[in-house]
């Protein structure tokens, strides 16, 4: 494997491990950076920094990442019309789509068939229970969005002096 492959996939298998994507992680220490500059002594953007850091904890028990699981297929699966020593953003997105379709209801096959060698112990598990924790981490995706969305609009907030959305509830 090339080396612009080969470190691609270790970056995304120690991502997995974290349970956050690359741009998860960045969103949140956006915001934890925002959040330091208003200053720890209010009490309220301290309360803040603990709810992004308990987000990141609570990620640490992803089993599975879909979107991680993707990326490393779209990284270790070549197309007979792609250069292997470059990983080309609009080659790996093509592929991100389409593994993406192929997925569905079916994510436990797809990757086995794929059989990469790093995700082999995943496959431990039935389909049934892959498929099951591939569908939870969906969901958890998207509510890890809106809380990272609704962390952000009460920082925001809280900068202009204004009450947020669960304050004036």
């Amino acid at each position: 494997m090339p080396l612009e492959r080969f470190a691609m996939s270790m970056t995304l298998l120690e991502r997995l491990s974290s349970g956050l994507s690359g741009s998860e992680m960045e969103r949140i220490l956006t915001e934890m950076e925002k959040a330091l500059a208003t200053g720890l002594s209010n009490p309220k953007t301290a309360a803040l920094m603990g709810a992004y850091i308990h987000v990141i904890r609570e990620r640490q028990n992803t089993v599975i990442h879909r979107d991680l699981l993707l990326n490393i297929a779209a990284t270790w699966i070549i197309r007979a019309d792609e250069n292997p020593a470059v990983i080309n953003p609009d080659v790996h997105q093509q592929k991100l789509t389409l593994f993406e379709e192929l997925s569905k209801g079916a994510a436990h096959d797809f990757f086995y068939r794929l059989g990469i060698e790093p995700l082999m112990p995943l496959f431990n598990i039935s389909p049934e229970e892959f498929q099951t924790l591939w569908e939870y981490n969906t969901v958890e995706i998207r509510k890890l969005n809106e809380a990272l969305r609704q962390l952000s609009s009460h920082r925001k907030a809280e900068q202009k002096g204004q009450p947020t959305d669960s304050a004036s509830k």
